[in-house]
């Protein structure tokens, strides 16, 4: 099962800010159904002047995003919540294609409008915005949902530049570089770890989840993701490994199907 999505950055608020890798996996790993479900990112629209633009552009591209610019009008406030408001209805009325989930990323609070109108006509409503905004009455009244904004992380100052230690690439005496294979596994396997804990970190740790569903999200984060390719071969391979460290307990439900319960993602 497909779910179509459209994403709205109103760049005017939340360029210099937003980590945008982060911000798309984010809206993936927020969905709760444990039905396999596929996120498809039909709508990619951000919008802002010339100064805001520049500041996300290559995210902006490297995601494929529709980039449309709003200069101000006589030094006042620009015309971005006008014109993705516009989209947005536009998308509406034609269905082409037809969206389930609206995302829109601003602080604006003028999007509240067109967030109202949506919603009306029976369409999922998502907000992203900075936490100081989320509990405001007329962002709650209007959406299905809100997220904070993920942010930027802050690069390593000159001093940590300085005394970070290098890169160990030298052998020790009589050690055997291995394979390029080898070599080549193991990186998949890191990737394999890094994305387990991506979606583990998300989940209700109250909650029982299924293995097929967790392993789901994690191709939906890294599409090129094939377990198989791993050194792990298989999700249960995986799974096992984890919880040796004691990030949670393994279960089969009546089904044959591996469960995770008790998660601990606190380590």
């Amino acid at each position: 099962m497909r779910k179509f999505i459209a994403v709205y950055i109103d760049l005017e608020n939340v360029a210099g800010i937003l980590n945008l890798d982060k911000m798309l996996q984010d809206i993936i790993l927020e969905e709760d159904k444990e039905d396999p479900e596929e996120y498809v990112f039909a709508v990619k629209f951000a919008c802002g002047n010339t100064n805001s633009i520049s500041k996300l552009r290559e995210q902006l591209i490297n995601h494929n995003f529709d980039i449309r610019e709003a200069p101000h009008i006589s030094g006042k406030k620009n015309r971005a919540d006008l014109i993705i408001s516009l989209n947005a209805f536009e998308k509406l009325y034609l269905e082409k294609p037809s969206i389930d989930r609206f995302v829109f990323v601003t602080r604006d609070s003028d999007f509240s409008v067109i967030m109202d109108l949506l919603r009306k006509y029976g369409k999922e409503v998502w907000l992203i915005t900075q936490a100081d905004d989320a509990q405001r009455p007329i962002f709650t009244s209007c959406t299905d949902n809100i997220m904070e904004l993920p942010q930027l992380q802050k690069t390593a100052s000159r001093k940590e530049k300085k005394t970070a230690k290098p890169r160990k690439d030298s052998l020790a005496a009589g050690e055997k570089r291995p394979p390029l294979e080898e070599e080549g596994e193991s990186a998949k396997d890191k990737t394999a770890e890094e994305l387990f804990k991506r979606v583990l970190v998300s989940l209700d740790p109250s909650e029982e989840h299924q293995l097929t569903v967790i392993a789901n999200k994690m191709r939906q984060l890294d599409k090129s993701f094939k377990i198989k390719n791993t050194g792990y071969k298989k999700m249960t391979n995986l799974a096992k490994e984890f919880e040796k460290k004691g990030w949670f307990k393994a279960i089969k439900n009546k089904e044959g199907h591996m469960m995770i319960i008790d998660l601990d993602v606190a380590r």
